[in-house]
């Protein structure tokens, strides 16, 4: 009877702890640039990327999907005065006599639990978490003016929904960063 016990306590322990999701954190708070955005006059703004050591699960390149349209549409309302032009290739964009800034948004690290990996195996999942850097270049001056990092998770234990509210996080804190340093 006591080695039933034990066992259902140790099956216990093992179904409730999770999966913990172990990302590189950022150092410390984004940067302001050397530049204030609102110098430029022309913003070009790249589709968000994807590390190829994290490029292979389909769940994450589904995130990435949903990041760069949520990133395009709060980019182009941030950047709503000043010409705006979204590329698929940052060595294609050219200097037109316009102070031009160019955006290359990355994820360096992510780990994206969909739902229907939440709904099959719960907390046992672990949690998602995202680390972005924005690589922003002057190319009329021909230099990075900053790479700010950002980072957003969500426990195992975050509650349903918690998964995909990290991806918007992290948007909206990259835009919460373009407004602020405008």
């Amino acid at each position: 009877m006591k080695t039933i016990r034990n066992l259902l306590l140790i099956s216990m322990v093992i179904t409730l702890s999770a999966c913990a999701t172990r990302l590189t954190k950022p150092e410390g708070p984004a940067q302001a640039p050397e530049t204030a955005f609102r110098a430029y006059k022309r913003v070009i703004l790249t589709p968000i990327t994807i590390s190829p050591d994290f490029a292979e699960h389909s769940s994450n390149q589904a995130a990435r999907d949903k990041m760069d349209n949520y990133l395009k549409q709060l980019m182009s309302s941030t950047f709503k005065d000043v010409e705006f032009e979204m590329v698929d290739d940052a060595s294609k964009v050219v200097p037109n006599g316009k102070r031009t800034l160019v955006i290359q948004p990355h994820i360096k690290e992510i780990k994206f639990v969909n739902t229907a990996a939440r709904i099959f195996a719960g907390a046992m999942a672990g949690g998602s978490a995202v680390l972005m850097e924005v690589s922003m270049d002057d190319i009329n001056a021909n230099k990075s003016i900053g790479k700010p990092e950002f980072y957003a998770d969500a426990s195992a234990w975050s509650g349903w929904g918690a998964d995909n509210k990290v991806l918007n996080k992290v948007i909206e804190d990259i835009n919460f960063y373009f407004r602020t340093n405008y």
